[in-house]
């Protein structure tokens, strides 16, 4: 014997359908929102990234273009994208490999950051050492 939808279950059946693909589409809607939230949380952290590395290498090399070099704390203005730097200079004291000491080295070490407030966010910082026969010892 053969069974044939009746026009009484029919009805039924399309809602259950309907139901399911509303079901379906939601969770697809959900994780694509979750995605698209997600990838602009990252470019944001990425632009935010890119300025402060600007920033970085801008005060690394003012700082390290300077004539003569003597041991200091150095702090720049904000940035109009609120970053904030600073950079130390120190003597130091280095040695090659035949024993011999490199006098007039310095080493820059630039920082920079991105401040909330109350504390200091993405911050990174550089270095690099300078040679500088102008200097005083």
């Amino acid at each position: 014997m053969k069974h044939t939808r009746t026009a009484s279950s029919a009805p039924g059946f399309a809602l259950l359908e309907i139901i399911l693909a509303l079901a379906l589409f939601s969770l697809v809607a959900v994780g694509m929102t979750q995605a698209i939230d997600a990838i602009a949380r990252t470019s944001n952290d990425s632009r935010m990234e890119a300025q402060v590395l600007r920033v970085l290498e801008s005060v690394l090399a003012e700082v390290a273009h300077q004539p003569e070099f003597k041991a200091t704390s150095i702090t720049f203005n904000p940035t109009a994208d609120g970053i904030d730097a600073s950079a130390t200079i120190e003597k130091v004291k280095l040695i090659t490999k035949d024993k011999v000491e490199l006098d007039h080295m310095f080493r820059i070490r630039a920082e920079a950051w991105i401040s909330d407030g109350r504390s200091r966010r993405m911050k990174r910082s550089m270095e690099t050492y300078v040679y500088s026969p102008h200097s005083p010892i």
